[in-house]
C-alpha cells in the first residue's frame, strides 16, 4: 500500500561562504587562531587482528579525536571505511555512524579476495579538505585459502630510496651542520648499509653508517661545491647526490639534553638583525623568543617542562617575519601505560573462561575496546597502538617503520626520525593563504552529494531545487537548492543499511547525477608480498576452518537497525487511513470528499492542489509539494490517475 503526503514547506541547506584573506603574521595570536579555523580531526581504529582469511568478518571500533588535544570530539557524525589492495584497488567501502567521537561496525572480506597485503583507510568529510597522508592507514593482511597460495615465489625489488636532509632545512657554505639520513626498500623499511661523501675533486671527506631503522646522522662543515654520496647496499653500489649548499642563509642546530633542549642560531651573509623563534604542539604556542643577532649568532634554551608531549615544531623567523628554519623535537610521554591488563590465569584450555582485570591509574570515566587474539607466525604486521599513533604517526608524513618503539627508545634514535621526516602536518604558509574549505562537515547527519547539469549542454544549473527521497513504509526526504557550481546538498538524517535513493527536480531540462562521497586521492602505500611458506600449512587450514565453523554455527550479529519508525516530518496534523472510509475509485473523489483542507481545483486539463491556512481559514500561496511513499510528484495529474485502492494512509501538513 502506498502514502499520500502534501506537505506545503521545503527544507534548505545554506552553506557557508568563504572566509576573507589576512596577511601572514608570525606571532603567537594568529597561530592560536588557525587551529579554530582549520579544526582538524584524528581517526584511529582498533580491529579485533590485522590478519584474516578470505569470508571472515573484520570487527573495529573507531575513535574519532581533536587534533589538537586528543579528546573524543563530536564533530563528524559519518566515518568512511575502505579496504585498498596494494594497487590503490579499492575492494570495500562502508560507512560508520559516529557518536560522540566513537563507532563501531563491521568489514565482510569477500570470499574472492586473492591473497595480499591490503591496508584499511579511514577518513570524515571534512578531514578531506586536507592531505590524503593524514587520513588513518593500516596494513593489514589476507590469505585466501581457497586457493593456492605457494605457487612461485615472488621477485623481491632490491633498490633502495636514499635521503638527506640539513638540520634545519639550510646547509650554509662554511658552516658545521649535521646531516640527517634515510635509506629504506620499496616497502619504506629501513636498511644497513655503508657509505661515503666524495667531494667534487673526487675526495672522501666522509663515511657513515646508520644507526637504526636504516636512519643515522653526520657532520661536515660543508664548501661551496657539489657532494656526492656512494651507498653500498647488498654489493650494490648507488650513488646519490648531497643538497645544494648555499653561499648565505641561516643554520638551526638544537642539542636534547636531560631536562632542555639547546638552539644555536648560525648565519653568513646575513646582517645582524632581530629574529623570532616559535615553539607550538599540535598549534599550541608553548614557547616564544625574540631577541637580535649578535655577530650572525645567537644560542636559547627551551625547557622540556614548558612542552607537552608529541611533536614539536621549533621555527625561526627573520625581522620581517619570514619562517627561515624548522626543526621537529619529539617529547615521550610522562606515562602511557595509564591502564594494566591482567588475567586470572596465564595457561587456559578450549571453551575455559578467562576473567580481565582492567585498572586505570585515573578516575576519569573511560571508554574502551579491547580484542583478543591468537599470536603466531602469521602475522605480518604489528598491531597498532593508539598512542604512539596519535603523537608520532598522525602528525608525520610518510611510513614510519616501528612507531610505538620510540615511545621507548633513546633520543638519538627518535631525533632520527625528526629530523628525516621534517615534512608534517602543519605548513606556515597555510597561515598566509588560507585554505579553501570545498567539504563541509557532515555535523549533523550523512551529507549526499549531487550536482544538477543541463540536459543538453551538461553544464551546471544554479539556483534549482532538487530532491533526494528514500522510498519506503518510513518516509525519507530532503531538499536543497544549488549554488553556483550547481552542488546540491542533501542531509540523510535517518538512512542507514541499504537504501535505494531517488533523485528528483522540478526542472524540466535538469539532470542529476550523485557524487561519489568517497575520497579518490590515494598515498603511495608500498606493500610487501605475503612472507609465508609450506611451513604455515597447518596454521592456515586450522584458520579455515574455524571460518567455515563460525559462518555455518556461530552467532552472527543482526543486521536489523532499529530506529524511529515516524516520517521525516513527525506526527502529521492531518492523517486519513482510507480503510476507515467508504473506498472511491478514484483519487478525484477521494480529495474532495474526504480531505476537507485541501481544496481541488483545476486550470485547464491540469488539477491544483491548495492547502487551507489552519489558523486563518485562507488558501496558503504557493505550490504544494506532492509525496508518495516519499518520493516527490511534482505533476499532480499522476496522483489523479493513481489508483485509490493501492494508496494506505493519505497525511497533510
Amino acid at each position: 500500500m502506498k502514502q499520500l503526503i502534501i506537505i506545503f514547506s521545503l527544507l534548505l541547506l545554506s552553506l557557508p561562504g568563504n572566509s576573507q584573506k589576512r596577511g601572514f603574521d608570525p606571532n603567537k595570536e594568529l597561530t592560536e587562531e588557525y587551529p579554530s579555523k582549520n579544526p582538524h580531526e584524528k581517526i584511529f581504529i582498533h580491529t579485533d587482528k590485522n590478519f584474516w582469511v578470505a569470508g571472515e568478518t573484520s570487527w573495529f571500533k573507531i575513535y574519532l579525536v581533536s587534533g589538537q588535544s586528543h579528546q573524543p570530539i563530536n564533530t563528524s557524525k559519518v566515518t568512511y571505511v575502505e579496504l585498498v589492495g596494494a594497487q590503490n584497488q579499492v575492494l570495500v567501502q562502508t560507512k560508520i555512524e559516529l557518536s560522540n567521537g566513537f563507532g563501531k561496525g563491521q568489514i565482510n572480506i569477500p570470499a574472492s579476495i586473492s591473497s595480499g597485503n591490503y591496508y584499511l583507510r579511514a577518513y570524515t568529510r571534512w578531514m578531506k579538505n586536507y592531505s590524503v597522508d593524514f587520513f588513518f592507514h593500516q596494513p593489514i593482511t589476507i590469505v585466501n585459502t581457497f586457493r593456492r597460495l605457494f605457487d612461485r615465489e615472488q621477485q623481491l625489488n632490491n633498490d633502495i630510496d636514499v635521503q638527506f636532509f640539513p638540520e634545519g632545512g639550510q646547509w650554509i657554505d662554511g658552516i658545521n651542520h649535521k646531516i640527517a639520513f634515510r635509506a629504506v626498500d620499496f616497502t619504506g623499511k629501513g636498511v644497513e648499509f655503508t657509505g661515503i661523501i666524495v667531494n667534487s675533486k673526487g675526495d672522501t671527506i666522509n663515511h657513515f653508517k646508520p644507526q637504526k631503522f636504516g636512519m643515522g646522522t653526520f657532520k661536515m662543515i660543508p664548501a661551496s661545491q657539489d657532494y656526492t654520496a656512494f651507498i653500498n647496499h647488498k654489493g650494490k653500489t648507488t650513488a646519490v647526490k648531497l643538497p645544494k649548499v648555499n653561499a648565505t642563509g641561516f643554520a638551526m642546530q638544537i642539542v636534547d639534553t636531560l631536562s632542555q633542549f639547546n638552539i644555536q642560531i648560525k648565519t653568513k651573509g646575513v646582517f645582524d638583525q632581530p629574529v623570532y623563534v616559535l615553539a607550538h604542539t599540535r598549534h599550541k604556542v608553548n614557547f616564544t623568543f625574540s631577541q637580535p643577532l649578535k655577530n650572525g649568532a645567537l644560542e636559547l634554551t627551551i625547557p622540556k617542562s614548558d612542552l607537552e608531549a608529541g611533536i614539536t615544531h621549533i621555527t625561526l623567523f627573520t625581522s620581517t617575519g619570514q619562517p627561515v628554519c624548522e626543526r621537529l623535537v619529539f617529547l615521550k610521554p610522562g606515562d602511557s601505560k595509564i591502564l594494566s591488563v591482567s588475567t586470572d590465569r596465564e595457561q587456559t584450555s578450549t571453551r575455559k573462561k578467562i576473567m580481565l582485570d582492567l585498572k586505570s591509574k585515573n578516575a576519569t570515566i573511560s571508554n574502551l575496546s579491547v580484542s583478543v587474539m591468537r599470536d603466531d607466525s602469521l602475522h605480518q604486521f604489528v598491531q597498532p597502538d593508539i598512542v604512539s599513533y596519535l603523537l608520532l604517526s598522525s602528525d608525520l608524513k610518510g611510513s614510519i617503520e616501528s612507531p610505538h618503539a620510540y615511545l621507548n627508545a633513546n633520543h638519538e634514535t627518535t631525533d632520527n626520525l625528526m629530523l628525516t621526516h621534517g615534512w608534517s602536518r602543519f605548513r606556515w604558509e597555510d597561515l598566509a593563504e588560507p585554505k579553501t574549505i570545498q567539504h563541509i562537515p557532515e555535523y549533523r547527519a550523512n551529507l549526499i552529494e549531487a550536482t544538477i547539469l543541463d540536459k543538453q549542454t551538461q553544464s551546471p544549473i544554479p539556483g534549482v531545487i532538487g530532491y533526494v527521497s528514500a522510498p519506503g513504509k518510513r518516509i525519507e526526504l530532503g531538499g536543497a537548492i544549488t549554488d553556483k557550481n550547481g552542488l546540491l546538498l542533501v542531509e540523510a538524517n535517518h538512512l542507514s543499511g541499504t537504501n535505494k535513493l531517488i533523485l528528483q527536480s522540478p526542472s524540466e531540462k535538469a539532470k542529476l547525477e550523485i557524487k561519489s562521497p568517497y575520497s579518490s586521492s590515494f598515498i603511495k602505500f608500498n606493500l610487501l608480498p605475503i612472507g609465508l611458506s609450506e611451513k604455515h600449512t597447518q596454521a592456515l587450514i586450522d584458520k579455515s576452518i574455524s571460518m567455515q565453523i563460525n559462518d555455518a554455527f556461530g552467532k552472527h550479529a543482526s543486521t536489523t537497525l532499529l530506529s524511529d519508525s515516524s516520517a521525516f516530518y513527525g506526527t502529521a496534523p492531518e492523517t486519513y487511513l482510507l480503510d476507515d472510509y467508504t473506498r472511491f475509485p478514484v483519487m478525484e473523489e477521494v480529495m474532495r470528499e474526504y480531505v476537507k483542507s485541501v481544496w481541488v481545483r483545476k486550470k485547464g486539463d491540469q488539477f491544483i492542489f491548495k492547502i487551507v491556512d489552519r489558523d486563518k481559514g485562507n488558501l496558503l500561496d504557493g505550490e504544494s509539494l506532492v509525496l508518495l511513499d516519499g518520493v516527490p510528484i511534482f505533476n499532480v495529474n499522476d496522483i489523479m490517475a493513481f489508483d485509490p485502492l493501492k494508496i494506505k494512509q493519505l497525511d497533510v501538513l
